[in-house]
């Protein structure tokens, strides 16, 4: 990718979420997230929330914790350090930039039948942040790595599937709206977007070469 087309995607993400922000505080996502809820709730059932809550589970804290010490120590005992510990830093400011913009828009969370507890904010949805740079980041590498194209195909695709699901548990759940989702896509598209550039350009560190 080149600097300026870099540049103009950090652009245009960033007015997209500001765009989203206004909608949000202004109430106009109401509608559609309404219909959106009234049709995933009707998939409530004992089963389906515990389908549900072990997908959640992917993008949770513990989880988060969890693939970081793995990755931390996974790093240590191979050659490629860098990509263990940008990673781990990749999550971390995935949460910070997660908080602070909750505590910035300070959207309540649904009031409906929340089936797990949540005492922070909602948007945007942070779960969904989590999954879309871990997703990212593995489908980057595995596209950059060797191996064959069939295989990456049907990885790709079972990661997609994976974080489509973790979203929408957060939805069936009843701790997000759909506009959280989207929130979510948005920021941390544009914070992975923001990443490239200065790893990339800035600073140069090689974090996205091939043998690093």
């Amino acid at each position: 990718m080149k600097k300026r087309t870099n540049i103009i995607i950090i652009a245009i993400l960033a007015l997209l979420l500001i765009i989203e922000a206004i909608l949000v505080k202004t109430n106009c996502f109401t509608h559609i997230d309404n219909y959106i809820y009234s049709h995933v709730s009707k998939l409530i059932n004992p089963i389906n929330t515990n389908i549900f809550k072990f997908f959640s589970f992917f993008a949770s804290d513990i989880f988060v914790i969890i693939l970081s010490l793995f990755l931390l120590m996974l790093s240590f005992f191979t050659k490629k350090k860098g990509r263990g510990v940008g990673f781990v830093f990749i999550l971390l400011l995935t949460v910070l930039f997660n908080q602070g913009l909750k505590l910035i828009i300070a959207r309540d969370r649904p009031n409906i039948n929340q089936i797990v507890t949540e005492s922070n904010y909602s948007f945007p949805s942070g779960h969904t942040m989590i999954i879309v740079v871990i997703s990212a980041l593995l489908l980057f590498y595995i596209w950059q790595g060797k191996g064959k194209k069939h295989i990456k195909v049907i990885i790709t695709i079972l990661i997609c599937l994976l974080a489509l699901l973790v979203m929408l548990s957060r939805i069936y759940l009843g701790v997000h709206y759909f506009s959280d989702i989207i929130g979510g896509i948005t920021a941390s598209s544009l914070l992975l977007s923001i990443v490239y550039y200065y790893y990339t350009f800035k600073y140069k560190v090689p974090y996205f070469r091939k043998n690093n």
